[in-house]
């Protein structure tokens, strides 16, 4: 029988990384497991018997030992599916009644949160760079199309830089509740 792809196309933001893991459980339920997580929101499936596997995310960006950090992973009973963008994805078996974490407390969430956010702030003085250069180029129509492509990145770019610092707090009010 010959294995079947799906390719299926998904956008999820970088602090919706819980609700992409809940949808990868859900495809791997209905028998369609992650192959490659891709660019942009495509995803590759391979069909197969459907079971319940736990997808979990992290997000690494810096220079680290990648065979010791895939290592752990295994260790703790994880399989490495793959990479896409400094996102690292995961899986394991489900057991009745264990919900497997690889972060086990809210301050290594915060952290995960921190590496991404630090990610977007690397590349705020190139985008100012770029911004203050829209008014070297001469008016007219092509113009006008540049600057409104400019001023909608900065938009998403700021939305996504909120909504990330937003769940660093929401996280901090949690671990702040839990050592109560």
């Amino acid at each position: 029988m010959e294995t079947q792809i799906l390719k299926k196309h998904r956008i999820f933001w970088a602090w919706q990384d819980e609700e992409e893991e809940a949808w990868l459980r859900e495809m791997a339920q209905q028998g369609w497991h992650l192959l490659q997580p891709g660019f942009l929101g495509f995803f590759t499936f391979q069909q197969g018997e459907p079971s319940d596997m736990v997808y979990r995310l992290d997000y690494i960006t810096s220079k680290f030992d990648r065979a010791d950090y895939l290592q752990l992973f295994k260790d703790s009973g994880w399989e490495f599916v793959g990479e896409m963008m400094g996102w690292q994805y995961f899986r394991k078996k489900a057991r009745p009644g264990e919900d497997p974490q690889i972060f086990t407390d809210p301050e290594s969430k915060i952290q995960k949160y921190r590496r991404l956010l630090a990610y977007f702030i690397i590349f705020l003085p190139i985008w100012i760079v770029l911004l203050n250069s829209l008014g070297d180029i001469p008016y007219g129509y092509a113009n006008f199309i540049v600057a409104l492509f400019f001023i909608f990145i900065t938009l998403i770019w700021g939305y996504i830089f909120i909504r990330i610092i937003l769940r660093i707090q929401q996280l901090n009010r949690l671990r702040t509740s839990s050592k109560k």
